[in-house]
């Protein structure tokens, strides 16, 4: 008996799967507005009204967002001279109700962590069937930070929308030149140390969980750090450590035994430097950050200044026996070389990081 019953339960099963997924599909396809051209255009303008905190080392910026999402439903049509008005609007938890009665392209932000911490929602009904629903939301999102530049980095806040029903199909996400005009991002932001500089529209397609592609609109919005802010905290004491080397090269031979010590306390001071500032700015030392790679040249630089004081003081040049004021031009020379030197490499670093 068990032998006879494996052979049809080979047949019975594939087959049962393969209605079960006609029978979602048709179900889905029931859900979709009676008599609506496929795909449906879900219009998509979206506006960044604030960041609050741009956390680095979370990867999380708190932000208030708005977008406004336009599409054509029939069945939502009605005559407006019976209504006496060629649009109904609603607001709040009335919208939210009539928001469960009608079609919807199921928007969802993919980064968005957990519940907003305020929401609200408005919704208008055309005469012509056109739905606008708006959606202004404060919450967190997942952002991916790069931290290469720093203090001169520019960071990319992209928030992904996508239907988390509908596949490219059924539905698809457009931003034309009016969705654009309506996209806008604010001037002046909460985050006092960053600045909105622009804002753009990326479309990409993916594959959902049912393996159907899906269609998902991005508005990047680009943020540029408030350099400026900085430079008191990280460049001024950067630079007076380093002014430790204006000493060993000018200071006169009866001090020689301190620079040695001057040297390594300069050397100790440094390393305390890049602890406070990765304290205070978690991130910008672990990578080859500006302020990272100056430093870390600062350690050779100092070290360097050393070497050649000791050599003009304590060593002989080749030649030196023969042109007796050989030793004092060269050190004369480096006095100025050597300084010249690491600060247009800072400056150029610098200048790289701002390209």
């Amino acid at each position: 008996m068990t032998w006879a019953i494996r052979p049809m339960l080979a047949f019975i099963l594939p087959g049962a799967f393969l209605i079960a997924l006609w029978t979602a599909a048709l179900v889905q396809a029931a859900d979709l507005p009676q008599g609506a051209a496929l795909p449906i255009r879900v219009n998509l303008a979206v506006r960044m009204l604030d960041v609050v905190k741009i956390s680095e080392t979370a990867g999380e910026t708190s932000a208030t967002l708005e977008y406004t999402a336009r599409w054509h439903d029939r069945t939502q049509g009605f005559d407006p001279i019976a209504t006496g008005s060629s649009r109904r609007d609603f607001t709040g938890d009335e919208a939210k109700r009539v928001l469960e009665t009608i079609w919807t392209p199921r928007l969802l932000i993919e980064n968005l962590i957990d519940d907003p911490r305020k929401e609200t929602v408005s919704l208008s009904v055309f005469s012509d069937g056109a739905v606008v629903l708006i959606r202004h939301l404060e919450a967190d999102f997942r952002i991916i930070n790069d931290l290469s530049a720093f203090p001169f980095d520019r960071q990319t806040l992209v928030f992904p929308f996508a239907s988390e029903a509908y596949p490219a199909d059924e539905v698809v996400f457009v931003v034309d030149d009016r969705d654009r005009e309506l996209s806008t991002f604010a001037a002046a932001l909460t985050a006092s140390d960053w600045t909105a500089a622009s804002m753009r529209f990326a479309m990409e397609t993916f594959y959902g969980w049912n393996a159907r592609p899906f269609v998902r609109a991005s508005a990047k919005v680009v943020v540029e750090r408030a350099w400026p802010r900085y430079f008191l905290r990280i460049f001024v004491p950067f630079v007076a450590v380093l002014t430790v080397s204006l000493f060993i090269l000018w200071a006169s031979r009866t001090t020689f035994s301190d620079t040695i010590g001057i040297t390594y306390s300069a050397l100790l001071a440094l390393a305390a430097l890049s602890f406070t500032f990765e304290g205070s700015f978690p991130g910008s030392m672990s990578v080859n950050s500006p302020i990272a790679f100056m430093i870390s040249l600062g350690y050779f630089y100092l070290i360097f200044v050393l070497l050649v004081d000791l050599l003009m003081t304590r060593g002989k040049l080749p030649g030196a026996s023969s042109n007796p004021c050989l030793t004092a031009e060269v050190r004369a020379q480096m006095r100025y070389a050597l300084p010249i030197i690491f600060t247009t490499v800072c400056v150029c670093i610098i200048l790289r990081s701002l390209a």
